[in-house]
């Protein structure tokens, strides 16, 4: 991937955000309240010089940007939209006062529609702020142009319809090159994130894939499949943790590949491990509000660090996200997520004096909809899944969040060391008894080489996992994919 391209993509929205570039914008959209009462009172000398100031800031505003090396993300947002504020507001008002025809206003409303929300979602899905488009800027000179003739219609007179055409036409062919801009960047945005998603997953095998490797030397090479591959075979993959079930049944499935036929070890494996977990991950559906997740689990999985990922993850996808400590054993968990929420960018609430989690539930559930929350991520105390009584006060946390809020908590997802190995596996059918675990997160895959222990919980529990866990940033949380994760642990590279 372009050097350029990821920083871009991992750096989003952590610029700076008061810049002079960024101030001319937000001055700009103001300017439409001076340019209507102008217009309002019949002064339009004075409106034509302040649309003309809105003209040369436009201007001025992202030359400053580039001369001070201050192109922002939000520099990129404000400078359109300053525009369209000035351009719509001015317009609603001369075809409020019959000045302007209504099929000119719905034109440029259509055109500016669909740009936006093609800008949208790129920011949103793809990570890729728009580009800016020199077409565009040519085109507001002309449309501030027409406006103009709307102002000096009797002044102009025969003018005012080529300027009109002129200024359609130069709108129509930035409509299309905005179009197939964004379009283009859309299908490389898409491609560059699930390229750096790959490239994260294989990081965070590589200790794994390592000890397959070392472990299997075949794995690269045309083999017959015989005994003493079938035994290094099984040998490896216990040894990765991939856990005796899924072993045996691996195994039980190479052993019915022609012994006479060379294969390409790592082939066959892909493909027999595929063909046993080829159920899809079942989709996260976020369509209530607030859709709270109450994550369990027991100590030292990294719970907190993770509600911070996440955080930060939905907070980039344009959601309003509460982040909650209702970790009242540990004395540094209050601390550590408000840090996590600062560096995320979301609302944060806690009680750093408080006993009793379940009355800081309560008080989040009610917080979170008075303040219109998107989603809450409630953060518990880590407890081993032995200790009855911790169990219980799990239990009653899950109660007294459905009292508050009806339906909630909408998921309950269990964080799991990826280093603990198979005790994982025992750790999920507890919690899973005694609150109903709906998901499951695995972190720290970084630092175990026996990472086969995703595929033996996948395969071996009804439930699905949401992320891995591969690396101490905040963006090293991906989704799981079993397709991806095979192709990564036992690729080449």
């Amino acid at each position: 991937m372009n050097i350029n391209v990821k920083q871009r993509i991992e750096e989003m929205h952590s610029d700076k955000i008061v810049t002079i570039s960024n101030i001319i914008s937000i001055i700009r959209a103001a300017l439409v309240i001076p340019i209507i009462y102008s217009l309002k009172e019949g002064r339009g000398n004075v409106a034509l010089l302040f649309i003309i100031i809105a003209i040369i800031s436009d201007m001025l505003d992202g030359w400053l940007a580039r001369i001070s090396k201050e192109i922002t993300e939000l520099g990129k947002i404000l400078d359109p939209v300053a525009d369209k504020i000035v351009i719509f507001g001015v317009m609603l008002y001369l075809f409020l006062a019959d000045l302007a025809p209504l099929n000119y206003f719905i034109f440029l409303l259509i055109r500016d529609i669909t740009i936006s929300l093609l800008g949208v979602y790129m920011l949103n899905n793809c990570r890729v702020s728009p580009r800016a488009n020199r077409m565009g800027k040519v085109s507001i000179i002309f449309t501030s142009a027409a406006i103009l003739s709307f102002i000096y219609s009797e002044k102009i007179g025969q003018w005012k319809t080529p300027l009109i055409w002129v200024s359609i036409i130069f709108m129509s062919i930035s409509w299309v090159q905005y179009c197939q801009t964004y379009i283009h960047q859309i299908i490389v945005g898409r491609k560059e994130l699930k390229s750096l998603r790959r490239s994260k997953l294989r990081r965070g095998l590589s200790k794994t894939k390592h000890n397959i490797a070392s472990r299997l030397p075949l794995l690269g090479k045309l083999v017959n499949i015989d005994k003493n591959v079938l035994n290094e075979v099984e040998l490896t993959l216990l040894t990765a943790d991939v856990g005796v079930e899924l072993t045996e049944m691996l195994v039980d499935r190479l052993r019915t590949v022609k012994r006479k036929e060379a294969v390409k070890l790592r082939d066959i494996l892909k493909d027999e491990i595929k063909s046993l977990i080829t159920e899809e991950n079942v989709e996260l559906k976020l369509d209530c509000k607030p859709h709270v997740v109450l994550f369990v689990g027991v100590n030292g999985t990294g719970k907190t660090t993770t509600i911070g990922k996440l955080s930060w993850k939905y907070a980039q996808e344009g959601r309003k996200v509460l982040t909650v400590s209702a970790d009242t054993f540990r004395a540094a968990a209050y601390d550590q997520l408000e840090i996590w929420s600062k560096r995320a960018g979301v609302e944060f609430m806690g009680n750093p004096q408080g006993k009793d989690p379940s009355a800081i539930a309560f008080d989040a559930m009610k917080s979170a909809v008075a303040r219109q929350t998107d989603i809450v991520l409630i953060d518990t105390a880590g407890r081993l899944h032995t200790k009855f009584n911790l169990m219980q006060e799990l239990a009653k946390i899950k109660r007294v969040i459905s009292k508050a809020l009806p339906g909630a908590p909408h998921d309950i997802w269990l964080i799991i060391d990826a280093t603990t190995g198979q005790n994982g596996i025992v750790q999920a059918q507890e919690f899973l008894k005694d609150v109903g675990v709906t998901g499951i997160i695995l972190t720290k895959l970084d630092g175990t080489a026996k990472g086969g222990i995703v595929l033996s919980i996948h395969h071996k529990l009804n439930i699905p996992i949401r992320y891995l866990g591969v690396g101490e940033k905040i963006e090293d949380l991906i989704e799981f994919e079993p397709d991806s994760f095979v192709e990564a642990l036992l690729s080449s590279k």
